[in-house]
């Protein structure tokens, strides 16, 4: 029989337990994708887009010789020639973080980079992905916290201007408002 101490200890353990994962104490690889969906940079356009809907996967690592050098979105490829490689189609250099790293941080690495999607690396090897989706539903991230689009109301591929990124992104083309790739395309135009 438990005592009622013991019963409270108990309870109180696992209150710390949930407040932690509240908090965003909560590790990368708890929320991750373990069933990585990568691709060589000469796999097709269509390839990749046929392989991503059926694995229901937004953003694919693409590797050369098993390193990683990039990273594509379906976004980025759903007007790409059907035929074309991935590799015309990567962003390079990729934000990464390592396994050791918790929720809080990978929602700060992402809005830093202003990038959806982590590689997740282990000693430097690629174990998983996560992504804005996976922190919303781990209640790291509010829904309406997600960037924005503007203009359309995507979550993909919104750009903040002003955002400190070293991951080049063009952000001349508006007046400060948050855009996606899509839209800040046709105010340019």
């Amino acid at each position: 029989m438990i005592s009622s101490q013991e019963h409270a200890e108990g309870v109180h353990g696992e209150d710390e337990a949930a407040a932690r994962r509240r908090n965003g104490e909560r590790r990368v690889t708890e929320l991750m994708s373990w069933a990585l969906l990568t691709a060589p940079t000469t796999m097709t356009c269509g390839e990749a887009l046929g392989l991503a809907a059926a694995r229901g996967v937004h953003h694919i690592p693409v590797l050369d010789g098993g390193v990683m050098v990039g990273i594509v979105c379906t976004c980025d490829l759903s007007e790409a020639p059907a035929d074309a490689p991935i590799g015309s189609y990567l962003c390079a250099p990729v934000a990464t973080i390592p396994a050791s790293c918790s929720s809080n941080e990978a929602l700060a690495s992402m809005r830093r980079h202003d990038v959806g999607a982590l590689p997740v690396l282990y000693h430097g090897f690629l174990i998983g992905i996560v992504t804005a989706g996976d922190l919303v539903r781990a209640h790291v991230l509010a829904e309406e916290d997600r960037p924005t689009c503007a203009e359309c109301g995507a979550h993909h591929h919104v750009r903040t201007p002003g955002a400190d990124d070293d991951l080049g992104v063009d952000d001349s083309y508006g007046d400060g408002r948050p855009l996606c790739i899509v839209c800040a395309d046709r105010i340019r135009r």
